[in-house]
């Protein structure tokens, strides 16, 4: 779940966390990371078009490990891409031809050649509404007609946290772990999804209510390891997007000749009912 920041004032902002993500990997779990209830929706759709249309040509927009593994249809064309080469060389499990290495923006792809496109999280990387409308441009003219585009979200809540009710949660014990944190703190420090929230803000915040993380862990009983991880966000001016699902519909869904919403699955894992996915499919007819 990777693109290029909103932000682009640096060589590092560009690269953002990504490089030590790609290397810390097996570091990031639910929510951050899809399990088998995502997965079982994303395989019921993709199973569902496949046998109306047959053996789909997919698209992986970032090198999510989970979505490669999903029980393809055999035969199924699976490309992946990505604008981090190190995300590729770490994460990828498939053949590295298979990758592109790439902006999602401008996707070297040719109109109406894939048929479905699936997106771990990654819309929060984009800049609200600019780069996100970008996106659906693009994918609009990839995905041919019938086709659909599968999308996790990382939505935040109707009633938005304060920082220092996470806060406190997070000294009482009452957050479970690093991946749940990292949601609720950088969605209840985001102005608006326009503004977004940079990822150096929700480390100096829990900076300053906990700067000791290893001391932190200990105490929670979180592995080090992990809680550690989230030091990628230390300096990082990269902006998080979180986008509700209705904006995530509005921006498929407002061209006529675009996408419609077909399905939304809500998971029942811990903040869950902020990892909504959604399944759009595209119009099948043009307007004349």
């Amino acid at each position: 779940m990777t693109l290029s920041p909103s932000d682009t004032s640096t060589d590092h902002d560009k690269q953002g966390q990504w490089p030590e993500v790609a290397q810390s990997w097996r570091l990031f779990g639910s929510p951050l990371r899809p399990i088998a209830q995502d997965m079982h929706f994303c395989a019921d759709a993709i199973q569902a078009w496949a046998a109306q249309y047959g053996t789909p040509r997919a698209l992986l927009l970032g090198v999510t490990p989970e979505i490669y593994h999903l029980p393809w249809p055999a035969g199924t064309d699976l490309l992946a891409v990505d604008h981090a080469q190190q995300m590729i060389d770490f994460v990828w499990p498939g053949a590295p031809e298979a990758a592109l290495c790439a902006d999602w923006l401008d996707m070297p792809l040719v109109d109406g050649s894939r048929d479905i496109a699936l997106l771990d999280g990654g819309i929060a990387l984009l800049a609200y509404p600019r780069d996100s409308r970008r996106l659906v441009q693009r994918l609009r003219a990839i995905i041919s007609a019938g086709g659909l585009c599968i999308f996790r979200l990382f939505a935040p809540p109707a009633q938005q946290e304060s920082p220092d009710v996470v806060l406190a949660d997070l000294l009482a014990g009452r957050i479970p772990n690093v991946n749940v944190l990292k949601l609720r703190l950088g969605m209840a420090l985001m102005g608006s999804a326009e503004e977004g929230v940079a990822l150096a803000t929700v480390w100096d915040t829990l900076h300053q209510a906990a700067p000791d993380l290893t001391a932190l862990a200990a105490r929670l009983g979180w592995p080090v390891d992990e809680t550690l991880a989230i030091n990628a966000y230390r300096g990082l001016e990269t902006r998080y997007h979180f986008l509700t699902a209705d904006q995530v519909t509005a921006l498929f869904c407002d061209d006529p000749d675009g996408f419609v919403l077909q399905n939304v699955h809500t998971p029942s894992y811990a903040l869950g009912e902020r990892c909504p996915t959604l399944v759009l499919r595209r119009c099948a007819t043009e307007q004349p």
